[in-house]
């Protein structure tokens, strides 16, 4: 990771901070212009809508743009951003004026911010909040430009990035629904503004009287702090923006309208990798989002993707079926828009241009999206670039390989990123990984049969090689469909810190050290890597033993972490507390109800904290205390029935034992990392990871190589 970088914002005191103008940024929303200065403005309010803004939506969206111009001034440590490993993440650690710095200092807020971002951009991040001084008045963002008309109260705030998933989501709101409802639209450059205009007429056109109000935000800085063109923390920015205006109109909710393989984005090859894997509608980065907007509003907020569950194909149905057709030409789905021209709107190069042409075509729909559009042709021309060619192979190579395998075990073996999303979508982790599943086979469908169709029609010039040899179209047809295109050489640097298990054996590695490997202590293993990966989160020690043999990415038990001779005693789940004498623990029916009730359990317990429900809580983890005695293979000294104390100490005890047995093993071949292990880990009923200085631990499983 790259050092430090301050980020100074507003008047924020700067003591105790040493400043170096080649490594640190000056950001300011008010006072004089400068190379410094950046300008929040929000359009089209009415002006019934701006009052009574709470100073916690003033500072949030404060916040979020601050967040979003230094991810544009900061660059990665790169050069080549397809180097991985230290030059990709940074360092950032804002200073930041704010109304209300208590709250924002607290535990809880600091905590979903820094990790919902850290997951989002795939940086580190850190905050210190101090008391502002000659704030500006939140009227001072606000343009009430609008025509007057608030267009009959609105029912929900839908974001409208002008693009064909959040088209056919303002399609579905306005037209097919028929709620009321304001669009909102970050516009990050003048070059998309007639476009959004012109939408916005053929929505209104059609809506009538339903018109929805349109609001347009924009953040302007000096062109000198555009460096960094990932810009993964707009969504942040764009949701804060939402929220905001959700709450100026009373509202307690937000739409995005995604499709669901983009917003899942499963790496379609190496150069789409972590933070260039975008993440802006991942159901994690939701979920985070929904954890500070409720906490900045002191109530329940939720921000909802209805598309998760639809490929984009599908979206492209939702729109042609409205009779909307003409609007898909008028939509910009391309990332690359520092490119756009009058001719050419779209690349056809990004990742978003290759995904849009094959939906389109699927859908039957690629006569309303005219090629002519596209700088180039993803299917009949040649690509100078070699990154551009693998991009577009490996994208139908991913196809390929989804249609062709067998099941859901298949599917998290072959991309187990994956497995990070099923605890945050609805339902238990079973049907969650079943519907992704599914997903992904019906856009791999969907690609195969756009593919077939542009073979088919242009066989004729494929046959006669009047097609360059390198467009995709002939490669794919003369490898018999094994794709060849040049690879690129790309540098990937290993974490400074892992302990991550491959097959029976567990890779641990810190701080750029020598890497070792563990054959044996694997219970106490996988309780450490249980406890790296949720850094300075207590978790009750029942809740930990049963998160950590049950894996809620696939569903199953790892059933190498249950050792023989711990089993003493069995146990079955039914829907209820786990009855004694009925079984061996590992055998294949106990472990199907296990899985199963632990799954519930721990959706239960989320959904009672989340509720306040102290009572119903304490209830579920006494169940869950039992279950992770059974796992323990615990019981009574002389066969005497165990009391729920008894159980809570034996957990206890024997998570204590077995994680201390692990380390001892560690700091026979690292000693740094069993010393580090031995006074960063807590133990007692919340065990805790707890360091002064953050490390970031890779734990994923190597699953496919």
């Amino acid at each position: 990771m790259q050092d430090k970088r301050y980020i100074i914002c507003g008047n924020a005191p700067t003591s105790g901070i040493e400043e170096n103008p080649e490594r640190d940024l000056r950001l300011r929303l008010w006072g004089k212009d400068g190379p410094d200065k950046i300008t929040l403005r929000i359009e089209d309010i009415h002006k019934k809508m701006s009052k009574d803004v709470p100073d916690s939506f003033q500072d949030l969206l404060e916040i979020a743009t601050y967040v979003y111009c230094a991810d544009q001034a900061i660059p990665r440590g790169a050069d080549d951003v397809d180097s991985f490993g230290h030059g990709w993440r940074r360092n950032l650690h804002f200073i930041i004026p704010v109304r209300n710095p208590d709250f924002w200092n607290g535990e809880e807020i600091q905590q979903a911010l820094c990790s919902t971002l850290g997951f989002l951009s795939d940086d580190s991040y850190h905050f210190e909040f101090t008391k502002l001084k000659d704030a500006q008045a939140f009227q001072g963002y606000l343009d009430f430009n609008d025509d007057g008309r608030l267009h009959g109260y609105p029912e929900q705030v839908v974001m409208f990035s002008g693009g064909l998933d959040s088209l056919a989501g303002a399609i579905d709101e306005v037209l097919n629904e028929k709620h009321r409802v304001v669009l909102v639209t970050h516009k990050p450059t003048p070059k998309l503004n007639k476009r959004h205009r012109r939408l916005e007429k053929m929505i209104a056109d059609k809506a009538g009287e339903n018109t929805p109000l349109h609001i347009g935000v924009r953040v302007n800085k000096n062109k000198k702090l555009n460096k960094e063109y990932t810009q993964r923390s707009r969504s942040f920015l764009y949701v804060s923006i939402g929220a905001t205006i959700a709450k100026m109109l009373n509202l307690n909710s937000v739409r995005f309208y995604e499709n669901g393989v983009i917003s899942l984005n499963l790496p379609v090859c190496a150069q789409v990798v972590g933070g260039r894997a975008t993440r802006t509608t991942h159901p994690r980065v939701f979920r985070g989002f929904q954890e500070i907007i409720s906490l900045v509003a002191g109530e329940p907020f939720t921000i909802e993707n209805p598309y998760i569950w639809k490929t984009k194909a599908e979206v492209v149905e939702v729109i042609t079926k409205a009779g909307c057709q003409d609007m898909i030409a008028a939509s910009t789905t391309c990332t690359h828009t520092w490119e756009m021209t009058n001719d050419h709107t779209h690349c056809g190069t990004c990742s978003q241009c290759i995904d849009r042409r094959f939906a389109v075509i699927a859908a039957k729909a690629d006569q309303y999206d005219p090629v002519e559009a596209y700088k180039a042709d993803i299917f009949t021309q040649s690509r100078s670039k070699d990154e551009d060619k693998i991009m577009a192979a490996a994208y139908l190579e991913r196809a390929n390989q989804v249609r062709d395998l067998d099941g859901i075990t298949q599917f998290i073996a072959q991309f187990s990123e994956v497995s990070r999303v099923f605890r945050y979508l609805d339902g238990n982790p079973g049907s969650a990984a079943q519907k992704v599943y599914d997903l992904y086979k019906r856009h791999a469908t969907e690609v195969c049969d756009a593919m077939k169709t542009m073979i088919a029609r242009n066989i004729t010039a494929i046959l006669q090689r009047t097609l360059p040899g390198d467009c995709l179209l002939r490669t794919m047809y003369e490898s018999g469909s094994v794709i060849s295109v040049p690879a690129i050489e790309l540098t990937i640097e290993q974490p400074a810190n892992y302990f991550r298990r491959r097959g029976d054996v567990w890779e641990v590695r810190f701080n750029k050290g020598q890497p070792i490997k563990l054959v044996t202590a694997n219970k106490g293993s996988q309780y450490l890597s249980y406890l790296l990966s949720h850094p300075n989160q207590p978790i009750p020690v029942a809740e930990l033993v049963c998160g950590s043999f049950y894996d809620p990415s696939s569903g199953i038990f790892s059933a190498a972490e249950i050792d023989g001779d711990d089993i003493e005693d069995g146990y079955q789940i039914t829907q209820g507390i786990p009855l004694t004498d009925a079984g061996v623990i590992i055998d294949a029916k106990a472990r199907e109800q296990y899985r199963e009730r632990i799954s519930e359990l721990l959706q239960d317990i989320d959904e009672a904290r989340d509720t306040g429900n102290k009572e119903k809580e304490e209830e579920l983890r006494d169940e869950m205390t039992v279950i992770a005695c059974a796992l323990n293979g615990s019981k009574a000294r002389g066969g005497k029935p165990r009391t729920l104390g008894d159980k809570r100490k034996n957990v206890k005890d024997s998570f204590r034992i077995a994680v201390k047995r692990a380390i001892e093993k560690i700091s026979e071949y690292d000693s740094p990392l069993g010393q580090h292990l031995d006074s960063s880990i807590k133990f007692g009923n919340e065990p805790v990871y707890r360091t002064e200085e953050e490390i970031v631990w890779e734990v994923r499983p190597i699953v496919n190589e």
